[in-house]
C-alpha cells in the first residue's frame, strides 16, 4: 500500500536487519522481533496513517479537498449503530482502482474496532490506533511479512 511490494520488501527488510543489529538477536524471525520491540511493518502502520486520515475525514478535521478523495453515504432509512459508513467506488483498474486510497478506506475503516472508531477526539484516537493491531485479510500483508 502506497508503494510497489518491492519498495515495501526493502523497508522491512532494512527494518528486521536494524532489529536484529540492535538487539543482537539473529536467530529470531521478524515477527517475533517486531513483538519485542513492539513496533510494527511498514505496511501495517501506512494502514493506521490511512485510519488516521480517514477519522480526521469523518470528524471535519481534514481539508475540503478530502472530500473528492473519500465519500460518505449516509444511512437515512433504517436507525443503524453506524451512522457515516464510506462510500466504496467500483474499480476498472488495478493501478487506480484497487490499490487507490479511495478504494482502500472503506476496508480499512471496517478493520478498525468500533471502540476505536468512537474516539472522542483525535488525540485519544491516535493514542488508542497506535496500539492497535489490524488483523489485515488482503494479500499484501502474507507477502510483506
Amino acid at each position: 500500500m502506497f508503494c510497489s511490494r518491492s519498495m515495501n520488501n526493502r523497508m522491512n527488510r532494512l527494518h528486521e536487519r536494524a532489529l536484529k543489529l540492535v538487539y543482537s538477536n539473529y536467530n529470531t524471525s521478524f515477527e517475533e522481533l517486531l513483538q519485542i520491540d513492539q513496533s510494527f511493518s511498514i505496511h501495517h502502520r501506512n494502514i493506521k496513517n490511512l485510519a488516521i486520515e480517514i477519522y480526521k475525514f469523518i470528524h471535519g478535521y481534514s481539508p475540503a479537498m478530502m472530500s473528492s478523495v473519500f465519500k460518505i453515504k449516509h444511512s437515512l432509512q433504517y436507525s443503524l449503530r453506524n451512522h457515516s459508513e464510506l462510500y466504496g467506488r467500483n474499480p476498472k483498474t488495478v493501478r487506480y482502482g484497487t490499490e487507490s486510497i479511495a478504494h482502500l478506506a472503506p476496508k480499512i475503516w471496517s478493520l478498525v474496532p468500533e471502540d476505536i472508531k468512537l474516539s472522542n477526539n483525535l488525540k485519544i484516537f491516535k493514542s488508542k490506533i497506535k496500539k492497535w493491531m489490524p488483523d489485515c485479510p488482503c494479500r499484501l500483508c502474507k507477502t510483506y511479512l
